[in-house]
């Protein structure tokens, strides 16, 4: 059925704020044990002054090639870089990464991102706000000193339009090679300027193969996308990265879509990758996750509510037959908000948040057998005030979930 604006309004209330229940499928392994770690060295964000990944705004964090956690985050108009070499216990001094102030964007699906090279370089991305309503641009600023300094921020998007570029995401590949894909709008405002319609925005990317030193030109991946969600992207086996991102198929139906990309152009084209059929009119925010599985296949997991039944998915994709396998309800009821998955270890993770209205809650379920099979969904983390969305973290073979949240600052926790 064909949503209006005020119905999806009351649907995004709805998968928010409603609890849910345990699938009936029958439970695989017992999951991982909750091992929270000693508590961050902040006081309570309503209090928190100071420049600190804990009262900045919403927080990305990695492992790099050491193990050593770094995160990203945004305070005052200005993003940060800080480390840790106790994963999270506590910060060193940030660093400010743009001299110059600008308003960045920190919603839930779109915040400051961090990606490290083999020669110890620290990549940082992030959408700057122009004026306008969801105008930006894409920026980029690397670190060559072991994140002591930051080189002056650069706009990746190459139109010199100030219009919207926004939803960006970085990712390094096998080779080293730097991507950035982000969603635009300078094709929706060519097509409309001639009188013609244009659903959603479209995909672009760029590519840098002297480790960020310079970018090639934009290249368009595909008309349609949704305007307001994450994209996800992953390693491939070979160089290049594989995307997942939520798009506007034939009749306001928001499925997700699938490509793959190298530093030379799209390697694979558009492929429609899920098929929950869901119609709306507007953008749901609930962007999807990937990562590699084996033999060309890769693990998803997603967010729909087709039918008016807000729902958490996993599948396993297989793009040379354009296929959905092994797919399950990871939550019922409508329980589940935007998920995260990570696959370390021999174990495959997927965690998302659910509220009852007093508090909110970070529940997880595993898989042993590459998602054939799953384990009862375990509560890991809750707070009673708001949150951030909740993203998994691989070190090696073991796993982190890492949330923010205004009551606790960010928490890093194992999973193991």
């Amino acid at each position: 059925m064909h949503k209006t604006t005020s119905a999806l309004c009351r649907l995004l209330m709805l998968w928010l704020l409603v609890g849910g229940c345990t699938t009936d499928e029958p439970p695989a392994h017992q999951p991982p044990a909750r091992q929270e770690p000693p508590a961050p060295q902040v006081a309570k964000q309503t209090q928190c002054t100071e420049v600190s990944v804990h009262c900045g705004s919403a927080p990305n964090v990695r492992f790099d090639g050491q193990g050593r956690l770094w995160a990203v985050f945004a305070q005052s108009d200005r993003v940060y870089v800080t480390a840790s070499d106790d994963s999270g216990a506590s910060y060193s001094t940030a660093v400010r990464v743009n001299a110059e102030p600008e308003t960045i964007e920190t919603n839930g699906e779109n915040r400051p991102k961090i990606a490290f090279g083999d020669g110890g370089e620290i990549y940082v991305s992030w959408t700057r706000k122009l004026e306008g309503r969801f105008n930006g641009e894409i920026r980029f600023s690397r670190s060559l000193d072991g994140g002591r300094s930051f080189e002056p921020p650069r706009t990746v998007n190459d139109d010199g339009l100030a219009i919207g570029h926004r939803f960006d995401s970085l990712h390094v590949d096998a080779r080293g090679d730097v991507y950035l894909a982000w969603i635009d709008k300078r094709d929706r405002e060519a097509t409309r300027a001639r009188g013609e319609e244009y659903r959603g925005a479209a995909l672009y990317y760029s590519t840098s193969t002297d480790r960020g030193a310079s970018f090639a030109v934009n290249r368009r991946v595909a008309d349609h996308a949704c305007e307001c969600c994450r994209i996800g992207m992953t390693e491939r086996a070979e160089d290049g990265v594989a995307i997942l991102w939520r798009h506007i198929f034939d009749a306001d139906v928001r499925d997700h879509a699938f490509a793959t990309l190298a530093a030379g152009g799209v390697s694979s084209s558009l492929q429609r990758a899920t098929r929950d059929g869901w119609h709306l009119d507007g953008c749901p925010h609930h962007g999807p996750a990937i990562v590699p599985a084996d033999e060309g296949s890769y693990h998803l997991t997603w967010f729909t509510a087709a039918e008016g039944r807000p729902i958490v998915y996993y599948g396993r994709f297989r793009p040379a037959s354009g296929e959905i396998q092994t797919q399950h309800v990871m939550t019922a009821n409508g329980a589940g908000a935007h998920p995260h998955i990570l696959e370390a270890g021999g174990r495959l993770l997927v965690a998302w948040k659910e509220s009852d209205g007093e508090q909110t809650s970070v529940y997880l379920r595993q898989s042993i057998d590459g998602g054939e099979t799953w384990s009862e969904r375990t509560s890991i983390t809750h707070t009673s005030g708001g949150s951030d969305h909740p993203f998994l973290v691989p070190r090696g073979r073991e796993s982190f979930l890492s949330w923010h949240t205004a009551a606790e600052g960010l928490r890093v926790i194992p999973l193991s």
